[in-house]
């Protein structure tokens, strides 16, 4: 499907992962964009979909779209965490063109609606600038951390808060093993594990837990997705462990879990820690330490910003 708007041009179709590397590797690229986060969710009955983004038929930008179907009429699709684009220093003038052509091309009318909650910082101008191209706000944006982890490990390690880096220090004295592994299942499945009874005490819910392996089966060396796991052992017993996905030039901080002993070890610092080196060594550019919940998960937020990176409070969904 081609669909035409003064001089900005949308193409929509099947995902093609190989694609995408045209897309800039200056800035953060997040994980919901990445089109194997698509091709994951395609299993639990999704509908990913690719939109190819020209300007006078210079490609500019990609965005994965979730389309979905109510009652056989109804056609809802969203582009959540995008388009991702080609050039970093686009102008937000540009990026503004480009999502008011697209919201030209859904018609409520004709029950097609369209949802879209960009990359891009909360702030009144940007708030006011979407309401003046159509859009309405309709969700408030959620707090993030993006952390630049492309200077130095020495300089990194520099910026950590007081107190993180005490316990990362203490950690390090303790007797604690690493183990980093990749997409073998059983590096990390038993992470996924404690993920499922984790949720199932503390009554939440996210993405299914599954999705790690289907992201994995996604990804090749060509569309540079995969997953990194990094597992602290005590006498041969883990005590704490993470996930991470890798999408491009980023990666997120996607399960965390820590056992009693890995508590008084503060051996979840150490994981964290490794797993940022890891990446490092993986040609990662970026972390996105996931979604701030200062509310009910004020701890797991004062780790992460321990790290010495400020939040970043996103702009909201709008439609």
């Amino acid at each position: 499907m081609k669909m035409v708007n003064s001089h900005i041009t949308f193409k929509i179709g099947v995902l093609n992962p190989v694609e995408w590397t045209d897309i800039s590797s200056e800035s953060p690229f997040p994980l919901q964009q990445h089109p194997c986060y698509g091709l994951a969710l395609k299993k639990y009955g999704a509908n990913p979909l690719q939109l190819n983004i020209y300007e006078n038929e210079a490609l500019i930008g990609r965005a994965l779209v979730m389309q979905r179907r109510f009652l056989r009429m109804i056609d809802f699709s969203s582009i959540f965490r995008g388009p991702a684009w080609c050039d970093h220093t686009l102008a937000p003038e540009k990026k503004l063109a480009v999502l008011k052509a697209l919201k030209s091309q859904f018609n409520p009318f004709r029950w097609n609606f369209l949802s879209v909650m960009p990359e891009e910082p909360a702030s009144d101008s940007f708030k006011s600038s979407m309401r003046s191209i159509g859009y309405r706000q309709v969700v408030t944006g959620f707090s993030t951390v993006w952390m630049d982890i492309r200077p130095p490990v020495a300089t990194l390690r520099k910026a950590l808060k007081g107190k993180w880096r005490n316990q990362l220090k203490t950690a390090e004295k303790n007797t604690i093993d690493i183990s980093i592994g990749g997409k073998k299942p059983h590096q990390y499945s038993w992470l996924l594990e404690k993920e499922a009874l984790q949720r199932r005490e503390r009554q939440y819910q996210g993405v299914p837990v599954g999705l790690v392996t289907a992201y994995s089966e996604a990804g090749t060396a060509k569309n540079r997705a995969g997953i990194l796991s990094v597992t602290a052992l005590s006498d041969r017993n883990k005590i704490a462990g993470a996930v991470f996905l890798l999408h491009g030039n980023s990666a997120t901080y996607h399960i965390g879990w820590v056992g009693e002993e890995g508590r008084q070890k503060n051996a979840q610092n150490r994981v964290l820690w490794e797993g940022i080196c890891a990446l490092k060594e993986a040609n990662i550019s970026f972390l996105d330490l996931g979604g701030l919940n200062t509310a009910d998960l004020a701890g797991i937020a004062r780790f992460k910003l321990g790290l010495g990176t400020a939040p970043t409070s996103l702009a909201g969904t709008y439609i």
